[in-house]
């Protein structure tokens, strides 16, 4: 039998090698065969090649090789009712009910994802360009206006929210029910969204700076004698009389800003309150979000029967705090507690923290909202 040459061997062997993708390895043990010459045995090494190499990975020679419809993306998400929601890509056209949602969307680089949000979302000034869908409440949400933005995933709120569930998924469009009540829930909100959304290392980001920024307002609030912390009473709505239990992320602002809250004792996270109550708990100071401005001014608080003999309305300790901040659990809710702060403890901040705001805190507007718009 007629020897093959080895260059023509090699040759050979390098061309079937690219065809079924064998590793180096596999190639060099077939390199040392090629005495046996043979082309009856051709066949034979074609199968031995398919099969020699079992355990290594079949990997395309270059990334371009492989088309974008090849890839395979599988993204699993468990929201704040423990629903799994699965992707297979990046949503691309994000419709969120709730205006803390926008903020967070935003603040970690998602915002050109966004294609539609409620009258509400008005932070930051980018969102008054999407396509309003209504107003935050579940009768207030057009339905209809969202199915014509074609979205693939919607972000409502948990809480109010849930009846749109079950209508939506019909028509398979994903929707996650998300809105934090706490800041630690608020840090892993924002690491979800940014797994969902693309934006992983933006969303670590903004956690990081939040979290230092925590500790630099409260350790000024730690030198503060507990004797010397300041009874605290916040007035969340009037007529019901409305407060800040400690279970809301209002109340621990409260706490974390170094007050005491007159209604730690609460058991829910917005308890309705009488009159005779914040009057024998007797507040130091008064606070409020600014769009509630109309009734908690002094003048206003003074005509309520019995408050003018309250500490806080004798010695002027009323104070309205960013009614959008305040009242959303999102990432502006830091500034909200530096002005809480700043308001009950003048004294203790020093100037520069004023000046170190986070990219995404920049003009305030506030609008008007009878229940906490989270």
């Amino acid at each position: 039998m007629k020897l093959m040459s080895k260059n023509k061997w090699d040759f050979i062997v390098k061309q079937l090698s690219s065809i079924v993708l064998i590793s180096d390895a596999a190639r060099k043990q077939l390199g040392q065969l090629f005495y046996t010459g043979a082309s009856s045995l051709l066949w034979l090494l074609c199968l031995f090649l398919v099969g020699c190499d079992n355990n290594e990975p079949r990997l395309p020679r270059s990334s371009s090789s492989k088309s974008a419809e090849d890839v395979k993306l599988e993204i699993v998400a468990v929201d704040r009712l423990k629903r799994t929601v699965c992707f297979t890509k990046v949503p691309q056209r994000i419709v969120s009910l709730s205006p803390s949602t926008t903020e967070l969307l935003y603040a970690i680089g998602a915002g050109d994802q966004l294609v539609g949000a409620t009258e509400h979302c008005n932070y930051p000034p980018a969102a008054a360009k999407l396509k309003r869908v209504g107003k935050g409440t579940l009768q207030g949400i057009s339905r209809e206006t969202i199915l014509s933005l074609s979205p693939d995933l919607i972000l409502c709120k948990w809480d109010n929210h849930q009846p749109l569930i079950e209508p939506f998924d019909r028509f398979k469009i994903p929707i996650m029910a998300v809105c934090p009540d706490t800041l630690a829930e608020l840090y892993e909100e924002a690491n979800l969204l940014g797994r969902v959304t693309g934006h992983v290392s933006e969303a670590s980001e903004l956690v990081e700076n939040m979290k230092r920024r925590v500790v630099a307002l409260t350790s000024w609030v730690d030198s503060v004698p507990m004797d010397q912390r300041r009874r605290a009473f916040y007035e969340v709505w009037d007529e019901p009389l409305m407060t800040a239990g400690p279970k809301s992320f209002i109340g621990e602002m409260l706490e974390m800003g170094g007050m005491k809250n007159i209604f730690s004792d609460a058991t829910v996270q917005y308890p309705r309150i009488s009159d005779e109550v914040v009057l024998d708990r007797d507040p130091e100071v008064i606070l409020a979000p600014s769009t509630h401005r109309a009734q908690v001014s002094l003048e206003i608080l003074a005509k309520r029967q019995g408050w003018d003999r309250i500490t806080a309305v004798r010695e002027r300790q009323v104070f309205l705090i960013d009614g959008d901040q305040v009242s959303r659990c999102g990432p502006r809710m830091l500034d909200a507690l530096e002005e809480m702060i700043r308001a009950v403890y003048p004294d203790k901040l020093p100037k520069v923290l004023a000046n170190e705001q986070p990219k995404q805190m920049a003009d305030r507007v506030g609008v008007s909202n009878k229940d906490v718009d989270h």
